[in-house]
């Protein structure tokens, strides 16, 4: 599948970096936060701002003035965002974490994690980077900072009394920081008492019970001070509140199923008792059961999180939440007396078993009962739940006989922008080879330092489930970017197909909830496929707008198909991501660099802004085609342009198995080449020789044809490039040989 899944990949990576932004890119946001029902002045800072900007949340309950631009200090750091513009933000009263995007005249930009928290906040005063500049604030509060540069550190002090629990975190990942904080506590005289980091990726979180009355220091530092910048920013919250390590089993309850919940400094009103598990400082966890609140906002979830379905849950306030994974198999606990192949845990599947990596070298055996023939799928969640562990298994016969071991998976639906590869093993097939029992040995490879009562895995043994999952974001691969669709135009996706259990059939693409004026044609991704796009248009008389609109999946299977494999439909929405910092120094029409991007999931749905009108569009002639593998089809356009726009327009195909396919990781080249004087064109498009019968969807691409600068660089600015309407072509197989 990696094979198959990485050459349409490169393809429509080619198709799609020369599809450059023409919205806003936003950078940063400063403050990433304000109490819940307060209002605070925040800087944007990007890039691509046009003097009319304003703000897009994604809740309800905000209000956002723009009252005016930020200064820019000439002697930032090269790289640093080069234009700013400041907004007066009231929050509504109910906590929680929110995306932030900029709208302007160019259209919509990337989000920003916007937190509405519990706590007084305050910003971070300099000079405070050394002890006795230590900036004074009082237990309960937030500071919001920046670590300016590699050798900056930022100290505050509070005043505490003896035997009151303290704890302290310092929030960056979450809030689309690149900074990997390092906490250090100490006594006023220099005594260390906490220090952590890498709690939860660039997260760091300590607790301490302050040993006397008097003052005590926080340090917040990169760790090896390795970077900083304007892009290093958290929030460091220090409280005798709660704080939640993890839930167990985490394993979405059904609805008021209390659960158990482990963690620190939890209030006498959810009566908790003292934990086997003990912190740093030799002191229990505290324990409690617990109804859960779910909070799916409350986390962005990475790429690989899209190959499980994970939500999120909370005890206390947002920063409580865990990751949960969704289950309708029968809950199994392991019983932490299964060390051994003789000691197996019996299970009778279909289950979830829920465990932990909870002692040094900790491993786990279960056996299970199966018959000649029977399938099961064996999935192990660790790394997908947010566990550091490198979980694997390995499954034997009742004889010792290895069968198989997973470890890490390679497949991946995309090398660059939707890199899901995890630490998780594999999902493995297990096709019962004879009557008899089996076991699996669960263990992790870094257990000998990582466990401990965060260190949690599911174990799902079940019947395959053919199904599918959808992602889907901006093509731009390699930039920040949202989706913005001009008038009288079109924009472009990337969907992404997470396929389970075989699952091969076409899907079928539709939104919902568009604007006015906006429109999405009848598209599908061929069967097999494990990427396909979308295209949304924009009528001349579209009013401007900016929301949230929603983009489904519906397959359904032929009676033969239905017979053989179950359920004759599957719909499931897209879960919507975008690309979280810029590559340093890759241009926007260049190809992409050969690494995976940082890519999270968006909150709120597909955001989506109408704003201007597209110089130029191309529309096809015909809705439907046919063709044959191998063969060739030829697309009459009608080229539209407006009185401005003056130049030739290159002819590319966006979707595989059509067009010429370009060498490496090179774009395309172009299929014709429309002279400005001309409103007609006619497209040859090779059909690939290997393309399966079905029906598949043609989209072309239409870009400013300007010659580069000499020297072969791409044109400083982005070119423009826009999408026709797509156009169904049925292969109904191959030519017939010459």
């Amino acid at each position: 599948m990696f094979t198959r899944q990485l050459a349409v990949g490169l393809v429509l990576l080619a198709a799609g970096f020369a599809t450059a932004q023409t919205g806003p890119q936003l950078l940063g946001v400063f403050p990433p936060g304000v109490k819940a029902g307060g209002t605070v002045e925040v800087t944007c800072s990007g890039v691509g701002f046009d003097g009319d900007e304003k703000l897009l949340f994604s809740g309800p309950g905000f209000t956002a003035e723009r009252i005016g631009t930020a200064t820019v200090d000439p002697k930032a750091p090269k790289g640093s965002p080069p234009a700013g513009v400041r907004f007066r933000v009231t929050a509504p009263a109910a906590a929680g974490n929110y995306d932030v995007r900029l709208v302007s005249k160019g259209g919509l930009s990337n989000p920003r994690t916007f937190v509405v928290g519990e706590s007084a906040e305050t910003n971070e005063t300099e000079p405070n980077n050394d002890v006795g500049q230590a900036q004074r604030i009082e237990v309960g509060t937030t500071v919001n900072g920046v670590i300016a540069s590699p050798t900056d550190v930022d100290y505050v002090t509070f005043r505490a009394k003896a035997g009151q629990s303290f704890v302290i975190v310092c929030r960056t990942g979450s809030l689309d920081s690149r900074l990997s904080a390092e906490l250090l506590v100490a006594t006023a005289d220099g005594r260390r008492l906490a220090e952590n980091r890498g709690y939860r990726g660039s997260e760091a979180v300590v607790d301490f019970q302050a040993p006397s009355d008097g003052d005590y220091l926080v340090r917040v530092s990169q760790f090896a001070y390795a970077s900083g910048g304007a892009d290093h920013f958290y929030r460091l919250t220090v409280s005798t509140g709660p704080w939640v390590d993890a839930v167990f089993p985490p394993l979405r309850p059904a609805a008021g199923q209390p659960v158990r919940v482990i963690g620190r400094n939890f209030p006498a009103s959810v009566k908790p008792t003292a934990s086997p598990w003990r912190r740093g400082d030799g002191r229990p966890f505290d324990e409690a059961v617990i109804p859960l609140v779910p909070d799916p906002d409350a986390v962005t979830f990475p790429p690989a999180a899209a190959t499980a379905d994970l939500t999120a849950a909370r005890a206390f306030g947002p920063d409580s939440a865990c990751l949960l994974l969704a289950t309708d198999h029968p809950v199994v606990v392991c019983n932490d007396a299964n060390g051994s192949a003789e000691t197996a845990q019996p299970l009778k599947p279909p289950c979830d078993v829920a465990g932990r990596i909870a002692r040094r070298n900790d491993r786990h055996w279960y056996a299970f009962d199966a018959k000649k023939g029977e399938v099961w799928m064996i999935d192990l969640f660790a790394d997908r739940l947010g566990s550091s562990i490198d979980a694997y298994f390995v499954l034997t016969d009742d004889k010792g006989k290895v069968i198989v071991e997973q470890d890490e998976s390679a497949d991946t639906l995309s090398p660059h922008q939707f890199y899901t590869k995890s630490d998780d093993p594999a999902r493995y097939r297990f096709t019962v080879p004879a009557d008899g029992t089996y076991r699996i040995r669960v263990s992790a490879r870094d257990a000998g330092t990582v466990y401990g009562p965060r260190e949690q895995f599911v174990l799902r043994l079940a019947p395959e489930r053919p199904d599918f999952r959808l992602a889907v974001m901006p093509t731009t691969p390699h930039l920040p970017d949202a989706v913005t669709v001009p008038r009288n135009g079109a924009v472009l996706l990337n969907v992404y197909v997470l396929r389970f259990d075989g699952f091969s059939e076409p899907i079928r693409l539709t939104a919902t909830g568009l604007p006015t004026g906006v429109t999405c044609p009848p598209q599908t991704i061929p069967a097999g496929q494990g990427r396909g796009v979308l295209v949304l248009t924009a009528s001349a008389d579209a009013p401007d707008w900016d929301g949230f609109v929603t983009v489904s999946g519906t397959a359904e299977r032929t009676a033969e198909r239905t017979a053989e494999r179950g359920a004759d439909r599957r719909q499931h929405p897209a879960r919507a991501f975008s690309v979280t910092w810029p590559v340093s120094g890759a241009p926007a029409n260049q190809p992409p660099p050969n690494v995976p991007m940082l890519t999270r999931s968006d909150r709120g749905g597909l955001a989506l802004a109408v704003r201007g009108t597209a110089p130029f569009s191309l529309t096809p002639r015909d809705k439907e085609l046919k063709a044959k593998a191998g063969d060739k089809v030829e697309v009459n356009l009608s080229v539209r342009r407006d009185d401005k726009f003056k130049d030739p327009i290159a002819v590319f195909s966006a979707v595989p198995n059509f067009g010429i396919p370009g060498k490496g990781n090179q774009p395309p080249p172009a299929l014709a080449t429309i002279p400005p004087d001309k409103s007609e064109a006619k497209v040859t498009i090779d059909v690939a020789p290997n393309t399966p019968p079905g029906t598949y969807t043609l989209v072309l691409r239409g870009q400013s044809a300007i010659p580069p600068p000499k020297g072969g660089n791409a044109p400083a600015n982005p070119v423009p490039s826009y999408p026709a309407v797509p156009i169904t072509v049925t292969v109904e197989g191959p030519a017939p040989k010459k």
